[in-house]
């Protein structure tokens, strides 16, 4: 009778690199109704609001406007300072990003109104 430890229903592990689960850059969600989340990439982020990395082709863009108020968690890195959690925020501006490694997305600007 084959050792219990050998069945397993799992294949073979074939990465060539370990997986982590730990966020090495902030990240914000935004979810709407009938849609899916948003995780996006915050490149610049402060007490007051943050800036998030869309492709320019995103369905976002389609989603949101300027002055729109909305909720947006924010999930930070172990080890992070700096604020995290829920925040009602309004957009503020959509700008193209023109150099370094998201040259060609756009940059969604938040403020954060409140926690919430």
């Amino acid at each position: 009778m084959p050792d219990e430890a050998t069945q397993t229903d799992q294949s073979p592990e074939r990465r060539y690199r370990s997986r982590s689960t730990d966020l090495s850059a902030p990240l914000a969600e935004i979810k709407f109704s009938g849609f899916p989340a948003y995780m996006l990439k915050v490149r610049d982020l402060s007490d007051k609001g943050a800036g998030i990395v869309v492709r320019s082709d995103s369905s976002l863009l389609k989603t949101i406007e300027i002055g729109q108020e909305l909720i947006v968690r924010l999930v930070l890195p172990r080890e992070y300072r700096g604020p995290s959690g829920n925040y009602r925020s309004r957009l503020e501006h959509i700008t193209e990003i023109q150099e370094g490694a998201f040259k060609g997305h756009m940059i969604v600007g938040l403020s954060f109104l409140a926690r919430h």
